[in-house]
């Protein structure tokens, strides 16, 4: 159960309700950013496996998520442009290896904040009350998109390709692949890969260089 707001968090419109998301595979500060945010009294749920955050993330209310760019098996700005893409989250990414290309191509995402660590607690936690301050302003968007990588995905699904065919076509892990297949099944609500191709053709995808 979240902590009762106190008088100045009510005067600053804190909205405690929010189960804010964190990801990072480095246990410590994983287990010391969601006890930043649960000693601030926000409710807080984390995870160090970026396809289990996804899947949480896809099925969750609006809510800020905060985001480690390094994780293993997924290119940390394919990680951030699939949370963006639901169009309904505020997303922080917070890394030691930030630099002016990576912001850049971050904000165009649809990135709220980028944070470098060490990122200190008043950081964070201002950081994620601006965000879900702007995120309560804005209208909610249901509008199926996609990354760019989900749409190269979805080609070779339309065309029947297998995850290790994909994965050498475009130069991934078979992994992360699957992570881009159990995303599309989410976003189409499809029960599985027969289900997904079709409803891929349906939206207008077709095979690569068709």
């Amino acid at each position: 159960m979240a902590a009762e707001q106190s008088s100045e968090q009510i005067a600053q419109g804190v909205d405690l309700s929010h189960e804010i998301l964190v990801i990072d595979d480095d246990p410590a500060i994983l287990g010391m950013t969601l006890l930043t945010f649960r000693e601030a009294g926000f409710q807080a749920v984390g995870f160090s496996d970026p396809l289990d955050a996804l899947m949480w993330a896809s099925d969750a209310d609006p809510t800020c998520i905060v985001v480690d760019l390094k994780l293993p098996g997924i290119e940390g700005l394919d990680l951030v442009g699939a949370f963006c893409a639901f169009g309904r989250h505020a997303v922080i990414l917070v890394s030691a290896y930030v630099d002016v290309l990576t912001t850049v191509d971050a904000m165009r995402l649809g990135v709220d904040n980028v944070l470098t660590k060490p990122t200190s607690p008043e950081q964070l936690l201002g950081a994620a009350r601006r965000a879900l301050d702007i995120l309560a302003s804005i209208p909610r968007q249901d509008t199926l998109t996609f990354t760019r990588r989900e749409r190269q995905v979805a080609e070779y699904l339309v065309a029947g390709r297998t995850t290790k065919q994909i994965a050498q076509a475009l130069a991934l892990s078979p992994r992360t692949v699957e992570f881009f297949r159990a995303s599309l099944l989410r976003k189409t609500q499809s029960p599985n890969s027969a289900a997904l191709a079709s409803a891929l053709t349906r939206i207008g995808f077709t095979p690569p260089n068709a």
